[in-house]
């Protein structure tokens, strides 16, 4: 049964990413001309059901991404996909030790992901490295879902999700300058079945 979907086009090509209760996770590409789906990637890192999964298409002029999935167990696991990527390719996994990372979120910049867990935590890792690099405490009870505001580019005043912040290099009042420091922090949100929402501030 699918438990997690992502839905994105990659150099134009529509695809599909699914996490399952058996552990697998499946990248789908549509052949528009046929009409048909095809399954170009298939993998199995987690005992667990896939709770969540989130990807960076951030190198995809080269046909290249990967994404990242987290399970009812304690495994975060990274797939690399390229057009040369076969159906026995293994993900790079590591063990947290944190079993039930209910939620999974990458920051629009591909460097840091946000994990929401049934132990009340959020904990922050580094993507190019898979380390834990930052836990997070406040919530009372299990943390359900994270989400990343998208992150502006200070130089050039630029969002990575097609967004883009006003270029404004005079700041005239106290005002402003609080309005710009607000567009261009890393701001994390989590949700927790304590009902309450955590924003965070994460480097």
């Amino acid at each position: 049964m699918p438990m997690a979907l992502k839905l994105f086009y990659l150099n134009s090509t529509l695809t599909l990413l699914a996490g399952y209760e058996s552990g697998h996770a499946v990248v789908f590409t549509l052949n528009p001309s046929a009409n048909t789906w095809s399954t170009t990637y298939s993998s199995k890192p987690h005992s667990q059901p896939v709770l969540s999964l989130d990807y960076d298409i951030s190198s995809q002029g080269s046909g290249d991404f990967s994404f990242y999935t987290s399970s009812a167990d304690s495994i975060l696991a990274k797939h690399q996909v390229s057009p040369n990527t076969t159906l026995a390719s293994s993900p790079q996994s590591v063990n947290t030790h944190h079993a039930g990372q209910q939620g999974l979120v990458l920051r629009s910049d591909g460097k840091i992901i946000a994990t929401a867990g049934w132990d009340s935590r959020i904990r922050i890792y580094s993507a190019n490295r898979m380390e834990e690099v930052a836990v997070l405490k406040w919530h009372k009870e299990g943390c359900y879902t994270v989400t990343f505001a998208h992150v502006f580019d200070r130089a050039n005043g630029l969002a990575t999700g097609n967004e883009i912040a006003p270029q404004n290099h005079t700041i005239i009042t106290v005002a402003q300058r609080r309005e710009q420091n607000t567009r261009t922090a890393h701001i994390l949100a989590a949700g927790s079945k304590d009902g309450r929402i955590s924003l965070w501030e994460v480097f």
